[in-house]
């Protein structure tokens, strides 16, 4: 999940909300009760992550009859985000659901909205890698990273028997979360087949084209490669294109973070054996929940943190109903 595009678009969708002054519209909902206005900041609107996250927000807002407004800047970046909030703040929106583009950056922001009294829930955020955005959050809603590396792990050992080779591809050097995405699976794999060798891990800096060419590399350099497994999309998706150039497609059995739709078509198309998914929709839904409880008065119902769990995605259990839910969409809500 990083998904960086150079477009110049800002996408504001359903100010249905905000009256023509630039202020929240008051209104009764079809239930009778208040209707709330919700601003959902997303991390950008082009990664299918996003947009997953989106759609979860949008299906639970028209449960509780909520006005939500979706805003994500053109690329993952928080300098966008930064008016995006300030301006809903200024607005008078009665609740924020925010996938903060910083673990730090946003703190002033954060800090008006807590003295606008507007209650914000973070997505895609961990606790404990933003531990300054604590007092002026209601909860944060994400998945461990080294969760998603242990799931991982255990899958790749699975799937080689703790036979041969495993190259791990991880993306960029000094992330806290894509280091633990890569340090989980090694650490799991020593565990469970301490005598099978993994590689150092290598660096794609977020990019395809980068990760088919150490995926090649390491296919030539190491004929008993067994296992391949990349950090996140982008890298899985490289990958996955390397495997297929040089017809190693089941051979070397290969996975990787998220469940985009393009790492699904290359685990459909055999490329890739298992997928990781971190449950964006989920996250979507119970950010709604929590700020629905928040403006009901029911604030003692709001965990502040949750550590959504990763899921594993196979070509066997992809088509099965639950499975479905936690694939990633590959546009937002109609």
């Amino acid at each position: 999940m990083r998904e960086y595009i150079h477009s110049v678009v800002v996408v504001t969708v359903a100010l249905l909300g905000l009256a023509a002054c630039g202020g929240v519209a008051n209104t009764s909902s079809s239930s009778g009760g208040r209707q709330y206005t919700v601003a959902l900041i997303n991390g950008d609107n082009t990664d299918p992550f996003f947009l997953t996250i989106w759609r979860g927000a949008q299906t639970e807002a028209s449960k509780y009859h909520m006005h939500l407004i979706e805003e994500a800047p053109n690329t993952f970046d928080y300098t966008q985000q930064v008016p995006m909030i300030n301006d809903l703040i200024a607005r008078h929106v009665n609740a924020i659901l925010l996938s903060p583009d910083s673990d730090y950056a946003l703190l002033p922001e954060l800090q008006e909205a807590k003295k606008a009294a507007i209650p914000v829930v973070l997505v895609n955020a961990v606790k404990s890698t933003q531990p300054s955005y604590v007092p002026y959050v209601l909860s944060f809603l994400g998945t461990d990273p080294l969760a998603l590396g242990h799931q991982a792990g255990r899958d790749l050992a699975k799937l080689t028997r703790c036979k041969g080779v495993i190259g791990v591809i991880n993306s960029v050097a000094g992330s806290r979360g894509d280091e633990e995405r890569g340090t989980g699976a090694i650490s799991t794999i020593h565990s469970l087949c301490p005598g099978q060798t993994v590689l150092p891990m290598q660096y794609s800096l977020d990019s395809r084209s980068k990760a088919d060419s150490i995926a090649t590399d390491l296919m030539q350099a190491h004929p008993n490669l067994t296992g391949l497994y990349a950090v996140d999309s982008f890298t899985g998706q490289g990958m996955a294109t390397a495997i297929e150039s040089l017809h190693k497609s089941g051979v070397v059995k290969a996975g990787a973070i998220d469940a985009e739709p393009q790492e699904v078509a290359a685990m459909k198309a055999g490329a890739l054996q298992f997928l990781i998914a971190q449950q964006p929709y989920q996250m979507g839904v119970q950010g709604i929940d929590y700020l629905y409880d928040a403006l009901t008065g029911h604030k003692s119902k709001i965990t502040e943190s949750v550590l959504v769990p990763p899921v594993s995605v196979t070509p066997q259990n992809l088509n099965s109903p639950k499975i479905q839910k936690v694939v990633y969409a590959s546009t937002g809500p109609s």
